[in-house]
């Protein structure tokens, strides 16, 4: 078994106790656990397996997903709200894998009735489904504004949406997992850092020579920037708290699997003259 330093434990178990919410505390034993088992792939894959299962049993109800999924479709497109279907199924009726099911709706020769029926593991099968159905059976395109957006001119109105084949479709997912951004992508958790190092004695005025502009904080994970473009207020710091908050509670309606960046051993320098004896070590430049 590795040996990881007191310090990055420290820290890391102070992450752990300190208000996060159950998943975000899941997630975050999740990469200590790792660190810890990394060495053996045998006994890797197990506590991964077993964890995995906690994440099955803690994700959030089939009618709280449901109701997140109509919420996005509620967004993207609400005048066809009442023309699309959701539900939940399991990994069985999926033939042992994750998948999304697109079906024509028995009640769709009605007036006002759903025309499509989709269904899927998560809500995020359900969402990957709706926007299969919209790309390939509507011609619509839907991305980021920077990507060209949402294109859903070539959406047709209420109870006339396609017809897909009768047998319906199914498609699975070729892997269990796929990872959305990577550690440095957004910049939230300033916040509990902040509360983290307090109480190891960083003052506020520290912290000010330690955290970056927003546009660099990622970066500065990574150990390569100190205040680049800082300080920051206060008053950043605690809004993008509610928002980390916001954006996890959203992820967890839909069946996602939140995972947080944990300890990456980029400290402020005051450390070193709190800690005298500690091992810091400075980078060069790059």
């Amino acid at each position: 078994m590795p040996i990881i330093s007191l310090l990055e434990f420290q820290f890391q178990l102070q992450l752990f106790t300190h208000g996060l919410s159950l998943c975000c505390r899941f997630f975050l034993l999740f990469s200590l656990l790792l660190s810890l088992i990394r060495q053996s792939s045998t006994i890797g894959v197990t506590y991964i397996s077993r964890l995995l299962e906690i994440q099955d049993r803690e994700r959030a109800p089939p009618s709280v997903q449901i109701a997140a999924a109509y919420g996005v479709l509620h967004r993207l497109l609400p005048s066809h709200s009442s023309s699309f279907e959701f539900g939940i199924v399991s990994k069985e009726q999926c033939g042992g894998d994750s998948c999304f099911m697109i079906s024509n709706h028995p009640s769709s020769s009605g007036h006002g009735a759903p025309e499509i029926l989709i269904t899927g593991v998560t809500g995020v099968e359900i969402m990957a489904g709706l926007h299969w159905y919209l790309k390939y059976w509507c011609g619509s395109h839907i991305s980021w504004d920077k990507t060209g957006g949402a294109q859903l001119l070539s959406v047709p109105d209420s109870g006339s949406f396609p017809h897909v084949q009768e047998a319906g479709i199914l498609i699975q997912r070729p892997i269990p997992w796929n990872y959305y951004q990577n550690a440095v992508t957004s910049s939230w958790q300033e916040a509990i850092w902040q509360k983290v190092f307090r109480n190891f004695n960083i003052s506020h005025l520290d912290l000010k020579d330690f955290f970056g502009g927003p546009a660099f904080l990622s970066w500065s994970r990574m150990g390569n920037l100190h205040g680049w473009g800082g300080p920051l207020p206060q008053s950043w710091l605690d809004q993008q708290l509610l928002l980390q908050k916001k954006i996890l509670a959203r992820m967890y309606e839909l069946g996602m699997t939140p995972v947080l960046p944990a300890f990456s051993g980029n400290v402020p320098a005051a450390l070193k003259y709190i800690f005298p004896s500690a091992k810091i070590t400075r980078l060069g430049n790059w």
